[in-house]
């Protein structure tokens, strides 16, 4: 048998899961937009995909589809929108005819470059509006968030079962 929960304190985690749904809904929004890196404009999945090729040189289409949690065929459709876009170069494996390894052109890089500069001047902002919590503070929410987390792994691998359990018609 489950041991019952105080009152208050179910209160309390509700208003967390409520404060959490919010900064989630704020990066929703904020990942819709189109952000300008230079005189470029990006979304968040091209900022994400030229960030991770400009971090690791010749990585894969299955690499970073693996790195970005995304399908193989949604990173190879957006590696050919940004090679068409004159930011990406791919390049046949010496190893493996079967292997693109991607790069970024001289113009990627200058994206790149600004996009990490605009990345850490956000962190670096939001690391300043925290001033005010300890490190120790920090350290529990992290601990909290990574407790959340699991649970919230386990929900998903429960949906995942029970509708893979509902009988196609």
């Amino acid at each position: 048998m489950e041991t019952p929960i105080e009152e208050g304190r179910y209160a309390l985690f509700l208003q967390l899961l409520d404060a959490l749904d919010e900064g989630c809904r704020l990066m929703e929004v904020y990942d819709a937009m189109p952000h300008r890196y230079g005189g470029e404009t990006l979304y968040q999945a091209e900022s994400h995909t030229i960030a991770l090729i400009g971090r690791s040189p010749g990585i894969t289409v299955t690499d970073l589809a693996a790195r970005l949690q995304k399908t193989p065929s949604a990173c190879s459709q957006m590696v050919r929108r940004l090679r068409e876009k004159g930011w990406v170069t791919q390049a046949k494996n010496a190893r493996n005819n079967r292997e693109q390894n991607l790069g970024l052109t001289e113009h990627g890089w200058v994206i790149f470059e600004n996009h990490e500069r605009f990345d850490r001047e956000c962190h670096q902002r939001s690391c300043r509006n925290l001033a005010g919590f300890s490190d120790e503070e920090l350290r529990t929410y992290l601990a909290v968030q990574e407790h959340l987390n699991a649970s919230f792994r386990q929900d998903v691998e429960r949906s995942r079962r029970d509708f893979s359990e509902i009988p196609e018609k």
